[in-house]
């Protein structure tokens, strides 16, 4: 399979949705995003971790922060090691529910409510299956990737090898059911 979108998500979150300790983006657009808003753009695409504005203090699970240093390429190279399939995105526009799903996520409390107020009250939950692939891809980082944005489109596409998910088929839908229970209620 080619893809050639990526989604840009702090190091420290694709650690955890790399481990399968988390399936879920909390996301509100970047700074660089047309209309503000987060939307996602394919239902296929690559992590791309980055390392921009985050800060170990907005996770609630310190340890994440050190892993996601595992994803620091070389200066000028980014590294794709997994890829998301958009199982479902769930629009959350009430913050009762924001304490509901913290064990599914590695933020802290203040950062998601930040988010959740950032310009307007909500947030894109999207619920994530996370693939690994076999052997991580390099690319050259171009000044077209960098910036406050949320997608970015490749140059060229990727070819996804040997894909394997990070959590067992029976155990990601029993979350998808506790996690759509609690949004969903």
């Amino acid at each position: 399979m080619e893809v050639q979108i990526a989604c840009k998500e702090w190091a420290s979150v694709c650690a955890a949705l790399a481990s399968g300790r988390q399936s879920i983006l909390l996301r509100k657009g970047g700074i660089s995003e047309p209309t503000g808003d987060f939307r996602v753009q394919s239902n296929w695409f690559w992590l791309y971790p980055t390392f921009v504005h985050q800060k170990q203090n907005p996770l609630r699970e310190f340890e994440w922060f050190e892993k996601g240093e595992a994803f620091k390429a070389p200066f000028g190279k980014v590294f794709f090691f997994h890829l998301a399939e958009v199982v479902e995105i769930i629009n959350l526009t009430n913050p009762d529910l924001l304490e509901k799903i913290e064990p599914f996520h590695v933020l802290n409390r203040e950062c998601v409510y930040s988010r959740f107020s950032y310009r307007s009250p909500g947030l894109t939950i999207v619920l994530a299956r996370i693939y690994k692939i076999q052997e991580p891809m390099e690319i050259d980082e171009t000044p077209f990737y960098s910036g406050c944005k949320s997608w970015v489109n490749l140059i060229a596409p990727l070819n996804a090898h040997s894909l394997s998910p990070v959590i067992p088929n029976d155990d990601f839908h029993s979350e998808v059911v506790k996690i759509k229970t609690i949004l969903n209620s």
